[in-house]
């Protein structure tokens, strides 16, 4: 018999009674295991698939053998000393393979400091482009600022 979801008040009849299935366990290999890392003091899990998406990274380096790695034998966390916070920005680029930040992201020049040390060169790439588009529309918006109103009522004849 299968475990029967409790009614919450409002709920329909139409969703009552009705059975959630049980998830099913995924065959556990190494390259998709949970690794624990502590980053600058921010707990991090992600598996080697991830840590190891991008061969040239110094992330794939580190969890691959080439470059050694801490590891903090008490509590089974890899340590990296780097800025806790934006490295869940490199993480997300490395599981999505893209860019995933605002266009008005405010820190924008460590997170480029960040992917520059682990190598990210996709993702530095992604990042200058960002940066060179918010510079050129700062400009933009620096050069429609300091135009006088009556040059943008002005009628140019041919």
């Amino acid at each position: 018999m299968l475990p029967v979801r409790p009614v919450s008040p409002g709920c329909s009849a139409q969703c009552e009674q009705k059975p959630f299935a049980v998830p099913r366990v995924a065959i556990t290999s190494t390259f998709k295991a949970p690794v624990h890392i502590d980053v600058g003091g921010v707990i991090y899990t992600s598996s080697l698939e991830t840590l190891t998406a991008y061969p040239d990274s110094k992330l794939s380096k580190m969890f691959s053998g080439v470059i050694p790695i801490v590891l903090d034998t008490l509590k089974q966390h890899y340590f990296i000393d780097r800025d806790g916070c934006m490295f869940r920005h490199i993480l997300n680029f490395m599981r999505n393979q893209r860019l995933l930040i605002p266009f008005d992201f405010p820190y924008l020049e460590l997170l480029i400091a960040e992917a520059e040390y682990f190598e990210l060169h996709d993702m530095v790439y992604a990042l200058v482009l960002l940066r060179q588009q918010r510079e050129e529309m700062n400009y933009e918006n620096q050069w429609n600022s300091q135009v006088p109103a009556y040059v943008e009522e002005a009628v140019i004849w041919d």
